[in-house]
């Protein structure tokens, strides 16, 4: 199902000395040598992962900027703060209904339009998860426009503002669906909020790829993230049952019970039903984990 997500941030190297020659590596699948740490960041086991990836630069840019290693480290060497901001980084959820080549290339043409003419330099990786649920664009531009052969000594602080994020909000939406138009599908997506639309929901949070990893690997069976998305989807299953019961005191509801007390019951009884099928899969999780811990052992040798 075709979602929405543009998520803007800014990648600043904060105390703890995060390396955007690093980032970069990791969101394009490459090996990139920070030159500064004299450190190499070596991420092309990620390559089934990354798609497409390549690097959009302004017309009469100078030909280095399309290397990744001297485009980050020109960067990272032009940014003297312990605490700099060194990119700005655009996340964007693309329809999995379309295939590779377009979720590209709908990224890129909205990165051109709305980012690179502006005067960013802009890297675009197109990234695929295991399961080819979240196909997602990460798209890491530069905080200062090119000056000649070099990057300006002033950041260009207009893009900052908080209504040109919403309009890029706005022209990706748009993005989308002519995409998915173009593909003769019918989901579309909206960038506005749920109280803008007049859907009476709350929003899900979002679980994160900490969280993900750490269910993966068997970390923490029912992580913190997991169990805010579910409180959220109870409520707002609920949440029209309760409206009615303000309003008029009960609800009928065919199908599920006359009454909202024995909907209740039936939703109750649905909650119970996916508890325990939730415990089954932990348990059924950690007897395999068990299983191929002790396959992997090596055998006693007796002395």
């Amino acid at each position: 199902m075709a979602l929405f997500r543009l998520e803007a941030k800014i990648f600043s190297r904060e105390k703890r000395g995060r390396s955007v020659v690093a980032a970069a590596a990791y969101r394009a699948g490459t090996k990139l040598r920070d030159e500064i740490r004299d450190k190499i960041f070596d991420y092309t086991r990620r390559t089934k992962g990354v798609m497409s990836s390549a690097i959009l630069a302004p017309a009469g840019a100078p030909a280095w900027v399309q290397d990744s290693s001297q485009l980050w480290n020109t960067v990272e060497a032009g940014e003297k703060r312990v605490d700099a901001q060194l990119a700005r980084e655009f996340i964007l959820a693309i329809p999995p209904e379309l295939p590779a080549e377009a979720q590209f290339q709908t990224a890129a043409d909205w990165a051109q339009k709305n980012l690179v003419e502006s005067g960013m330099v802009a890297e675009v990786s197109l990234h695929h998860s295991r399961t080819g649920k979240n196909p997602h664009v990460h798209i890491l531009c530069t905080m200062r426009k090119l000056d000649g052969e070099t990057f300006s000594r002033k950041k260009a602080t207009e893009w900052n503002d908080v209504g040109l994020l919403v309009k890029q909000r706005e022209s990706w939406a748009e993005a989308v669906n002519a995409a998915l138009e173009k593909a003769g599908r019918n989901e579309r997506v909206d960038h506005r909020s749920l109280k803008d639309r007049g859907i009476d929901r709350e929003p899900e949070p979002k679980i994160g790829v900490a969280a993900t990893a750490m269910k993966r690997r068997g970390v923490e069976a029912d992580p913190e993230r997991f169990q805010a998305v579910r409180r959220v989807k109870i409520l707002n299953e609920v949440r029209p049952m309760m409206k009615a019961i303000k309003g008029r005191g009960e609800v009928s509801q065919s199908g599920m019970g006359e009454t909202w007390w024995e909907k209740s019951v039936v939703f109750m009884s649905r909650i119970r039903e996916q508890a325990r099928d939730a415990i089954k899969s932990v348990w059924r999780k950690m007897l395999d984990a068990g299983r191929r811990r002790d396959q992997t052992k090596e055998p006693d040798i007796e002395k």
